[in-house]
C-alpha cells in the first residue's frame, strides 16, 4: 500500500462507525432522522401548514402530511423562486437542482447546505465500506474519472441551477480536486463528441483507478475510447479497480463493461437521484444495495399493488418485507416531505436492509397485460447474452400489435453481429417467461410468441437519443421498455432511415 493510499485508508476509517450503526441499527437511525427533520422544519411555512409542532410519532405524521408528487410541490417551489424564505426548509436553498424526471419539463428541486453535506457523506460511506471489504484503499491511490454532466451553473431568478451532478462537483471538498478527472474546463464544451474526445485527451498519462458514471454512458464512452485510441481502457489503465455505477441497472451492459475494463473489475452499484443518495452496494459481487438510514432522509413505502389507491397504506422501514415491490417515499433535509419518488424498490434483505431498484412506476410495461418491470427485461436479455456469448451495447423492446399472435420487437445493438437470430429470440423468450409470470401465462396460452430480434448498428441508440434531445447527456438514462405510440413510430422511422 502506498503512503497516499494508507493516509486515505486511515481517513476512511473515521466513517466505519457510521457505516456500522446504519447497518446494525437502521430502525433507531430512522427514528432519529425523523425527529430531526420534523424539528428542523417545524417553523417553515410547510411545517406550520401541517402542524409539525403537534407531530410526535410516525402515525401523527401520516395524519398530518399527505403523499405528494412534484406537481403538488410546485406552488412551494414557486414561492422559493420568488425569494420567500423558510418555505420548505429554514432559510433559502443554496441551489436549485434541475431534473428532467419523466417529462420534457424540468423539475426544480431545492438543494440546501445540509443536503449537500449528506450527499458527500453518502459517498464516504461507499468508499469506507469498500476499503473495509478490500482491507485497504489501493483504489484511492490515484485519479477518479467522473463522467457526469459537467456544465455551467445557470441563474434562474437569482438562484444558481444545474444538474445535481454539476452542483456536487462545484461543492466537493477542495482536497478531492487533486484526484479528480476531467478538469473543470470540460464544462465549457457543449458538443458531446468533442467533450468525449477532450476527456480522453485529459486522462492520458494519469493513473485512473476509479470511474463514477451511469452504465449506459460509460459503455458509450468506452467504445469511443477504443475507437479514438485503438486501445481498450483496461490496457491503457492497468491499475484500474472499480466502477461506481448509478441511475439504472447495469446488468445489460455488464459483459461490455468487463470486456473494456477487465474481467476482474469491481462493479459497485449505488442508488442516487436528484432527490438524494439512498443506498449503495455493500458486498462485492452480490446484488443488493444497503439503505442509508442515518443521513438526513426518512423513508416510507407503499405496496405496489396499492399505489394507485387514493389513500394507500403507508409503511415505515420496520414494516417492509423482502421480495415484495414497493413505491418509495422520502422526506429529506432539502425540504421535500412525503415526496413520491416514482421508483419501485424491492428488499432482498431486511437484516440488514438491502434493496434493488426494479424500475419506475410509469415504466411498467403491459401492452398485453404482462406488467413487465424494466429489471425483468434487463435480466432476461443479460442472461440471454451470457448464454449466447454476446456483448450487448444497448437494447429496447416494443410491442408488435400487428403480428398474430402478439409478440415483442427487440431492437438490439451488439459488439459482434449475431448470425443466429432464431436462437437468440427463442432464448430471450424463455428468459422473459422465467422472469415474469404474467408473460409466462401468455406463452402457455399461445397468446404471445417469441420476440422478433432486430439487429441495429453500434451507434443506433446514441443517434436515436440524440435525435430526440440533440445531445447525448452523461446523466441520460436509457429506456428499455417502450409502449407509447409516438416513440415507437419514431423508433421505427429512425431504424428505416439508418437501414436505407
Amino acid at each position: 500500500m502506498s503512503l497516499l493510499s494508507f493516509i486515505q485508508y486511515q481517513y476512511l476509517e473515521r466513517y466505519t462507525n457510521l457505516v456500522k450503526a446504519n447497518r446494525l441499527n437502521a430502525i433507531e437511525c430512522q427514528q432519529k432522522t425523523f425527529a430531526s427533520l420534523i424539528n428542523a422544519a417545524k417553523n417553515t411555512a410547510f411545517g406550520k401548514e401541517h402542524s409539525f409542532n403537534t407531530i410526535n410519532d410516525y402515525n401523527d405524521f401520516k395524519n398530518h402530511v399527505p403523499l405528494r408528487s412534484y406537481d403538488h410541490f410546485k406552488t412551494y417551489i414557486e414561492r422559493i423562486l420568488n425569494k420567500e424564505a423558510n418555505v420548505l426548509w429554514p432559510g433559502l436553498p443554496s441551489y436549485l437542482a434541475k431534473s428532467s424526471g419523466t417529462s420534457d419539463e424540468p423539475k426544480l428541486l431545492p438543494v440546501t447546505n445540509e443536503f449537500l453535506r449528506s450527499t458527500q457523506l453518502a459517498a464516504l460511506y461507499m468508499l469506507s465500506n469498500l476499503s473495509q471489504q478490500l482491507n485497504g484503499a489501493s483504489f484511492m491511490g490515484s485519479k477518479v474519472l467522473t463522467l457526469g454532466d459537467q456544465q455551467d451553473l445557470e441563474e434562474i431568478n437569482g438562484f444558481l441551477c444545474s444538474a445535481i451532478s454539476t452542483i456536487k462537483i462545484y461543492n466537493k471538498p477542495a482536497w478531492t480536486k487533486y484526484f479528480s478527472l476531467p478538469n473543470d474546463d470540460i464544462r465549457f464544451i457543449h458538443d458531446p463528441a468533442e467533450k468525449i474526445k477532450t476527456i480522453i485527451q485529459n486522462i492520458q498519462g494519469n493513473d485512473v483507478r476509479m470511474i463514477v458514471a451511469l452504465p449506459v454512458y460509460l459503455s458509450h464512452f468506452l467504445q469511443q475510447f477504443e475507437a479514438i485510441t485503438n486501445m481498450k481502457f483496461k490496457d491503457a489503465f492497468p491499475n484500474f479497480i472499480v466502477a461506481f455505477l448509478s441511475g439504472m441497472n447495469y446488468e445489460p451492459y455488464e459483459n461490455l463493461l468487463r470486456n473494456h475494463l477487465g474481467d476482474d473489475v469491481l462493479l459497485m452499484e449505488n442508488y442516487s437521484a436528484t432527490e438524494g443518495n439512498f443506498a449503495y452496494q455493500v458486498s462485492l459481487g452480490i446484488k443488493g444495495m444497503e439503505l442509508i438510514c442515518n443521513n438526513g432522509i426518512f423513508y416510507e413505502f407503499v405496496e405496489l399493488e396499492n399505489v394507485h389507491q387514493q389513500n394507500p397504506e403507508r409503511l415505515s422501514l420496520k414494516d417492509v418485507k423482502p421480495a415484495k415491490p414497493y413505491s418509495i417515499i422520502i422526506s429529506a433535509n432539502n425540504g421535500l416531505c412525503a415526496y413520491i419518488m416514482n421508483d419501485i424498490v424491492e428488499f432482498v434483505s431486511i437484516q440488514p436492509y438491502r434493496l434493488i431498484v426494479k424500475g419506475r412506476l410509469n415504466d411498467i410495461f403491459s401492452p398485453f397485460g404482462e406488467h413487465m418491470l424494466p429489471i425483468q427485461a434487463e435480466q432476461a436479455i443479460a442472461e440471454t447474452c451470457k448464454q449466447t456469448h454476446q456483448i450487448l451495447i444497448d437494447f429496447c423492446i416494443v410491442p408488435d400489435f400487428n403480428h398474430s399472435p402478439f409478440r415483442y420487437k427487440c431492437y438490439a445493438a451488439f459488439e459482434h453481429a449475431i448470425t443466429d437470430y432464431s436462437q437468440f429470440s427463442i432464448l430471450l423468450h424463455h428468459q422473459l417467461s422465467k422472469h415474469n409470470s404474467y408473460y409466462d401465462d401468455l406463452v402457455k396460452t399461445s397468446a404471445i410468441i417469441h420476440p422478433e430480434l432486430i439487429q441495429v448498428p453500434h451507434n443506433f441508440f446514441n443517434s436515436f437519443h440524440a435525435n430526440k434531445s440533440n445531445i447525448i447527456q452523461a446523466q441520460q438514462k436509457a429506456k428499455h421498455l417502450i409502449s407509447d405510440k409516438a416513440t415507437i413510430e419514431r423508433l421505427n422511422n429512425h431504424f428505416n432511415l439508418q437501414s436505407n
